[in-house]
């Protein structure tokens, strides 16, 4: 028998009487189009809740509700639209949906909503100050009877959430840099009234906050604050990567707002770091290692009583537990972890840690609520869609086989196993993982090499035949007896032969070097700052390489701003930068030499440079397919091209879904 994991799944008191079954919440995540047009909750989004009460989580804090009718107006031309604009409606979608996640043993908060501030365009501040994202732009000032009226609003809608059922309130926030951080920060809260000066009275709103919900919901209705440890900024938009040129929330003075919001009555603290100015400490990318709040959660945990839920990659059940037995947090936040796998906790309940899908770190989820609107998991294409998206027995079971074992090819199979169907895979390399292998080659990447472990596993599990070493060919598959075949065949690196010098040995593809090949040399060049080019130089230049990043473009990873987060982007090129990196931006390879390379920057100023190697980095190509080749024989066939998103987990976990849900 493994790690029982007995502090994680001891029970925990919040206030004088609510008491969570384990010390796991479902951490409030922004879900871009879950709430209906008069402000209730959606079928689908009591189904994405109610996912993640039957996956065992004690506490399920719902995504943020904007609760202002009157001075956050630019929300509700957008269509984000308050509970008490339609009460009724709400009312009942929200009993419903506390009704139903009570039925599994799990309690639930409404996070509620004190606004935006500087972080959207239109709304007023604490003071003037830029803008987010556009310094160019100095925010209006919320005058006193706004801010009261903002309270009201705060407490009528805590007041609307306990007579529906929910067992808490959590305040929205002070962190990340919303509204409520502004207020708190003395960056941001230059005013002279009462809602500014010192560090008691720019907490003035929290206050009056939770002694305005405690006055008409009573002292046992818990109300906890979503609340940043630390900013890591050198000022507004201006990140700082150790955090050591503080301009924002120190740790220290994090320790003494934790002391007063106990004194106000708050009573639970859900924690993490980092403001939109430094947004990859709020949705930290793979570089930043797990658990990395819990150096600060356990200063907070030292000078309250109430307890501190941490979040921030928490998506280790080891060293949680190892941390709630220490007395660093108190209890585990999983956002993007729940999202990944929404039974993270029954899986660990029931001992099989090793089924829990992983959370590769990619940030997808908070992009594509940013760019399309919705928030969409990589690993997990139901996560969000649950009441839309969902998967079914299959009513006729067929023989389908699979043609590669990459990440595409994989899912393809779990997925057709899993609704009944008879899968066999074949693979013509001695393994499984195909460019899993590349992308988790890092010592960054442990959550890539988790996901490819986790879909060995599923495949084992489910009794898919696996043949390695099998080149499919059409007689191959035409004897097979198979009903259906899937092509997912994958890609290869691009080598531009028009290249003069790409065959001398100086030139090597970026898979020889990170598949260990080829060992790269001290002093490199490499072609392509894409995330592939990009994360190489990084990895070299921590090594103590002397690297040359060479980049058409004016940045990298902006080939395709939608597959690379701008955070993520953020945070590698300052990694480059403290790395030593040197980056070429706006430069292309020429010509490679006997000494190296020659590049060209955009006048067709020639630099030469001299290197051990010139590693070529500039993308993937699809593997050609056999699929036309069993046209008329009877086989229905799908072919998963992998340019379609070329080297993206997403797109092509994401098109094996989608044909296979329906096969």
């Amino acid at each position: 028998m493994g790690n029982t994991y007995e502090h994680l799944f001891s029970t925990i008191k919040i206030g004088n009487r609510l008491t969570l079954k384990n010390r796991f919440s479902v951490a409030a995540m922004g879900t871009g189009d879950m709430g209906g047009t008069r402000g209730e909750y959606r079928d689908n989004t009591i189904e994405y809740y109610l996912e993640r009460a039957r996956g065992g989580f004690g506490l399920i804090v719902l995504g943020s509700v904007i609760v202002d009718m009157e001075t956050d107006k630019p929300n509700l031309i957008d269509g984000v639209v308050p509970p008490s604009y339609a009460p009724g409606k709400w009312r009942e979608s929200a009993c419903r949906l506390v009704e139903r996640i009570h039925y599994y043993g799990a309690k639930t908060f409404m996070q509620i909503g004190f606004g935006h501030g500087r972080m959207r365009p239109g709304q007023k501040a604490p003071s003037p100050i830029p803008r987010y994202a556009d310094p160019s732009e100095i925010t209006g000032v919320l005058t006193a009877e706004e801010i009261e009226t903002k309270i009201g609003y705060m407490i009528k809608t805590a007041k609307m959430a306990k007579e529906a059922g929910f067992d808490g309130v959590e305040v929205h926030a002070m962190h990340w840099g919303y509204l409520l951080d502004q207020m708190a920060m003395e960056i941001s809260n230059q005013r002279d009234d009462e809602y500014g000066g010192t560090l008691e009275k720019r907490l003035t709103c929290a206050r009056k906050i939770v002694e305005g919900i405690k006055a008409e919901c009573g002292q046992d209705f818990p109300v906890a604050m979503r609340m940043g440890m630390k900013s890591y900024i050198k000022g507004f938009n201006q990140a700082s990567i150790d955090g050591t040129e503080e301009a924002g929330r120190t740790i220290e003075e994090a320790v003494e707002i934790a002391k007063l919001l106990e004194r106000f009555g708050y009573d639970m603290l859900d924690v993490n770091s980092g403001i939109y100015d430094s947004f990859y400490y709020c949705v930290a990318p793979a570089y930043i290692p797990k658990g990395y709040n819990l150096y600060l959660s356990k200063r907070l945990k030292e000078a309250v009583s109430i307890p501190v839920f941490t979040a921030g990659r928490m998506d280790d059940p080891n060293l949680c537990e190892e941390a709630v037995r220490n007395n660093e947090t108190d209890g585990v936040a999983l956002g993007r972890a729940s999202l990944a796998d929404p039974y993270y906790v029954k899986k660990l309940q029931m001992g099989r840690p090793e089924k829990i899908r992983p959370c590769i770190a990619c940030g997808n989820c908070m992009a594509s609520a940013f760019n399309k609107g919705s928030a969409t998991c990589t690993v997990n294409p139901q996560g969000m869609k649950e009441g839309l998206y969902g998967m079914t027995k299959a009513v006729q079971p067929k023989h389908v086989v699979v043609v590669g074992g990459g990440v595409c090819g994989m899912e393809a199979a779990r997925n057709a196993a899993a609704r009944g169907h008879e899968v066999e895979l074949l693979e013509r390399a001695d393994k499984l993982g195909g460019r899993l292998f590349d992308a988790g080659v890092h010592s960054f990447k442990g959550s890539i090499r988790a996901l490819n472990e986790w879909y060995i596993g599923e495949l084992k599990d489910l009794g898919v035949r696996v043949r390695m070493n099998t080149e499919a060919t059409p007689e191959l598959l035409k004897a097979s007896g198979a009903d259906t075949v899937i092509f997912a065949i994958g890609s290869e690196p691009l080598m531009p032969r028009a290249i003069e010098g790409i065959d001398s040995k100086k030139a090597v593809a970026c898979t020889d070097i990170l598949l260990g090949k080829k060992e790269a040399g001290q002093k490199v060049v490499i072609v392509g700052g894409g995330l592939v080019g990009a994360e190489m130089a990084y990895d070299m230049g921590a090594e103590g390489k002397e690297v040359y990043l060479v980049e058409a473009l004016d940045d990298i990873c902006a080939n395709d701003p939608n597959g690379v987060p701008f955070w993520v982007r953020d945070m590698l090129n300052e990694l480059l930068s403290r790395n030593h990196v040197e980056k070429l931006m706006g430069h292309r390879l020429d010509r490679i030499t006997d000494k190296g390379a020659v590049v060209l920057d955009k006048d067709g100023n020639q630099k030469e440079i001299e290197a051990d190697d010139v590693i070529i980095a500039i993308g993937f190509r699809a593997r050609p397919s056999i699929c036309k080749e069993l046209n008329g024989c009877g086989i229905e066939t799908f072919d998963i091209v992998a340019g379609n998103g070329i080297g993206s987990i997403t797109t092509q976990i994401g098109a094996a879904y989608e044909i296979t849900r329906k096969l």
